[in-house]
């Protein structure tokens, strides 16, 4: 069985992204900003590991990284995120703006390149970052939301970027869409139903679809 790193499992996708490999009986290792209050995660049964992991925190992903040395892991599964609040242009948090780069931009690189050796070592070798459509300048008919979607459409291009430079290592990286899903208000996408399209995608995947910006049911999207 492949195991598989995710982040952001405190709630939501995270949880939903353990319970369902670790139903399968896949190695979960599953990173939360607070594993004492994920409780659903941790009340998840199957080969699952519960750890402390800020994606901000850069030192946190190398001693992460430094604990796993030698250790393949199948599949990084970038899915920690923040979008909220979304203030309209004149009434920008900067402050919160670069609280979100750094959770859904610079984390993720970041750990890319504190896991790579792990993923190069193992069966599968993916790296897939829960992106947003959001983050395609193509789809942008509506505005707003600059905090999230600059965070997203940088995500997509560093996503873009890692399948050419790791191509040579056979390694595939992937930028799923999970739908509106059931996360928030309004969501109308269920959360298993979401999860369960973008294990889809990712079971899929090859080598020649490294580079792609998909949806939870496996339809392309324009950067």
């Amino acid at each position: 069985m492949a195991t598989i790193l995710i982040t952001g499992c405190d709630t939501g996708l995270g949880v939903e992204f353990a319970r369902q490999y670790a139903a399968d009986g896949h190695r979960v290792l599953a990173t939360c900003l607070d594993p004492q209050a994920a409780h659903e995660t941790r009340a998840i049964a199957g080969d699952i590991e519960v750890s402390k992991l800020d994606v901000t925190d850069h030192r946190a992903i190398e001693a992460l990284a430094e604990r796993l040395d030698g250790e393949p892991v199948d599949i990084v599964l970038n899915n920690a995120g923040i979008g909220r609040p979304h203030p309209p242009f004149g009434q920008t948090d900067y402050a919160n703006w670069r609280r979100i780069l750094e959770t859904n931009l610079i984390g993720p690189m970041k750990l890319a390149e504190c896991f790579v050796e792990h993923v190069a070592a193992s069966e599968l070798k993916q790296m897939v970052f829960v992106s947003s459509r959001m983050g395609s300048i193509a789809l942008n008919n509506s505005g707003g939301s600059y905090g999230y979607r600059s965070s997203k459409a940088g995500l997509n291009m560093v996503v873009k970027t890692l399948a050419v430079d790791l191509a040579h290592r056979q390694i595939c990286v992937l930028a799923l869409h999970p739908g509106w899903a059931a996360t928030e208000p309004g969501g109308r996408v269920p959360v298993s139903e979401s999860v369960a399209g973008m294990r889809g995608v990712i079971h899929r995947a090859g080598r020649h679809h490294t580079g792609n910006f998909v949806t939870y049911s496996d339809q392309p999207l324009p950067w």
